[in-house]
């Protein structure tokens, strides 16, 4: 087995973890009824179509940045319809399990580093994004201990949520816009891009949303 394929089912078992955790953290936070059997659909759904959808290699060869961008948009807008019979129960979840499964992004960003030292990636884009996902990951991480703790801040969450957003928001681009080329449309960054992304992505902005409304747990 080369190196391509262990860091894909690397990053596949990533995304099953993150599933994992999510469901976890939910089951015991929430009381809304059948929420493990409704998220564990809903997650491994996802997965399972993420990884035909890739398989089947539907993005065509020759697609333009602009359009992979726009494709990596609108996944992130039907993320937030996937996860709409979710979201009550992500509303309810305090602000420490918002950013506890942000930690997970250090994995990610340990694996891109490892694609650019053998050169699966350009090794500036990997380098960059790999520092990128660990510095979200070790923030996140460590706000959320505090807050477990007793401490609040809302200057620090909306500081951690927006880095972590301007993180995921540079990695797109830099897939769409300058390593495309170099990658092609069937690389084992998709698999993360498809569905860690949004789903990061998404935990941002609920936990802004809690800010914006007034809870700060």
């Amino acid at each position: 087995m080369d190196i391509t394929s262990l860091t894909t089912i690397y990053i596949i078992l990533i995304n099953i973890m993150l599933a994992v955790v999510l469901i976890r953290l939910l089951t015991k936070q929430s009381e809304i009824n059948n929420i493990k059997t409704k998220s564990t659909i809903i997650f491994f759904s996802w997965l399972v179509f993420i990884g035909i959808f890739l398989e089947a290699s539907i993005l065509p060869q020759d697609i333009s940045s602009f359009a992979l961008f726009v494709i990596i948009l609108l996944g992130v807008a039907i993320a937030g319809v996937i996860l709409s019979p979710l979201f009550s129960a992500l509303l309810k979840l305090p602000q420490e399990f918002l950013l506890f499964p942000q930690a997970l992004r250090m994995f990610f960003g340990a694996v891109f580093i490892v694609e650019a030292a053998y050169n699966i990636i350009p090794i500036n884009y990997g380098v960059i994004d790999g520092i990128l996902h660990i510095t979200t990951a070790y923030l996140a991480t460590t706000l959320a201990i505090y807050i477990a703790h007793g401490y609040q801040s809302i200057k620090s969450l909306i500081a951690v949520n927006l880095f972590g957003l301007l993180d995921i928001i540079i990695v797109a681009y830099g897939i769409a816009f300058f390593i495309l080329n170099d990658i092609g449309v069937n690389h084992n960054v998709f698999y993360a891009v498809f569905f860690a992304a949004p789903i990061f992505i998404w935990l941002h902005i609920i936990s802004l949303f809690k800010i914006y409304k007034g809870d700060k747990k």
